[in-house]
């Protein structure tokens, strides 16, 4: 994406986010294999791999006070870095070049981060079988009035609002962002949990009462090592634990030793939690809530019952009814047989899903088309990472068709000028710095990162020859 290139160069350079590179090593433990660029501001950065298998690794709006060749011997990676400052579109550009110890090997940049202080490019996640740290330093130098920042422009995600809800053994946090957090990462163990999220705005109340809650006790905003977090704290240790981002939100799922029968909503704007009779409920916990009100009536206690009839649950959370032992032995076998309604229901649902699965692939299988493609590629079969130099660039392509599926759909892709490459794209599919987001009816949006920033671009589907429309 050569223009756009040019236009984020123009953009860095009215920034005038000025830094300072005096640092660069070649990580390898526990966390992976990494380069870690140490620098003075946050800068835009960019990997490129060069034909002959050279890494080069671009800083724009810095400049390094490292210079000449530095040898890597301990690297199986890198056998040597080249480090030079260059200008470009009137900006100065730190640049670094690793050679691979194999000739012509091309190692590719997996993630990129920043955390306050280093720029880590990462090629490997796995757990290195030969720890090395090899760092070349230089002394940085005092800043002078022309390296001064006059300016600096970057993205702070804000946190809108924050929703909770509980049923059966599952409880939801769910944090909406105005705009992607940078980072969403999940550590802790026991009844502590961190979400560390790099450069945020926190604010407001974040959690609901915890007597309402079977697991979450609180959530706070903190920081620890320069990045913003959410720290969760639970009442007891979870079965499990599970971040997921959706859209610019943030989904933290947690599932508890022992279901509830106390169903229950909360958002941060309203306040309030609203209580549901957990048995009158579906399983699946995405259940549309407010639907679900409309047909149920209100009566004294924590929740709902159909028709008006009196809740199994009283305002104080004991059993409904007299204090009497048979009472509640009534209430109690009551209960037994809703949960066992409800465990039949899950094992109806997951076998009629199981069997809709199988339809499915059978008649997929009785559907293939196996036809001669006469040299030109496959647009179903995947690309591989030669195909396209750091992934497919989407500035070359255009829509040739589209494949509509209610929850499959598939995009075709072809290139520009060479109408024997193709591929066939679905939603997530990752391409040239950035994924598919999402695939409509007659186009394709795309989420690319470039520099730090995030942006959709969209692809309409071609009309045919000849149709006006």
């Amino acid at each position: 994406m050569k223009h756009c290139l040019s236009i984020l160069l123009i953009a860095g350079a009215m920034a005038a986010r000025a830094g300072i590179i005096h640092s660069v090593g070649v990580v390898a433990d526990r966390a992976g294999t990494r380069v870690v660029l140490q620098a003075t501001e946050e800068p835009l950065s960019r990997s490129i791999n060069e034909p002959d298998g050279t890494l080069r690794i671009e800083v724009q709006g810095s400049r390094t006070t490292l210079g000449g060749i530095h040898s890597i011997p301990s690297s199986a990676m890198f056998g040597t870095v080249q480090a030079f400052n260059d200008s470009r579109v009137g900006d100065c550009i730190s640049v670094f070049r690793f050679a691979p110890r194999k000739a012509g090997e091309k190692i590719h940049v997996k993630h990129r981060e920043w955390d306050g202080r280093n720029l880590v490019f990462l090629f490997e996640t796995e757990i290195s079988q030969t720890p090395m740290v090899d760092v070349w330093n230089a002394p940085e130098a005092a800043t002078t009035a022309s390296q001064q920042v006059f300016a600096s422009l970057s993205v702070t995600p804000i946190l809108q609002k924050a929703n909770a809800w509980g049923m059966g053994e599952f409880e939801t946090l769910e944090f909406e962002f105005a705009t992607p957090t940078i980072k969403a990462e999940l550590v802790g163990s026991g009844k502590k949990l961190v979400i560390r999220l790099g450069k945020a705005r926190l604010a407001g109340k974040l959690a609901p009462p915890a007597s309402s809650t079977k697991l979450v006790q609180s959530v706070t905003a903190s920081k620890e090592d320069g990045s913003d977090v959410l720290i969760v704290t639970l009442k007891q240790d979870p079965r499990s634990a599970l971040l997921s981002r959706s859209g610019s939100n943030l989904v933290l799922r947690l599932v508890s030793q022992t279901p509830t029968q106390v169903a229950w909503n909360w958002d941060s704007k309203g306040g309030k939690v609203e209580s549901f009779n957990a048995a009158q409920l579906p399983s699946d916990e995405t259940a549309d809530l407010s639907s679900i009100r409309k047909s149920l009536s209100t009566v004294s206690g924590e929740g709902f019952s159909m028709e008006g009839s009196r809740s199994p649950m009283e305002s104080k959370g004991a059993l409904g009814g007299s204090t009497a032992p048979s009472a509640d032995v009534g209430a109690l076998t009551e209960a037994q047989k809703m949960e066992a309604e409800r465990r039949k229901s899950r094992e109806f649902v997951d076998r009629k899903v199981a069997e809709d699965v199988a339809q499915q692939e059978a008649a997929d299988k009785k559907n293939r088309v196996v036809y001669n493609t006469f040299g030109i590629r496959d647009p179903f079969i995947p690309l591989e990472a030669d195909d396209a130099e750091g992934g497919l660039n989407i500035d070359q392509m255009k829509v040739a068709g589209i494949i509509a599926s209610p929850t499959r759909p598939m995009a075709v892709l072809e290139h520009a000028t060479q109408p024997g490459l193709s591929v066939a794209l679905k939603e997530g599919d990752l391409i040239q710095n950035g994924r598919v987001l999402r695939i409509e009816r007659d186009r394709v949006v795309f989420l690319l990162e470039e520099f730090g920033v995030s942006r959709q671009f969209v692809l309409k589907l071609q009309a045919p020859k000849g149709d006006k429309s």
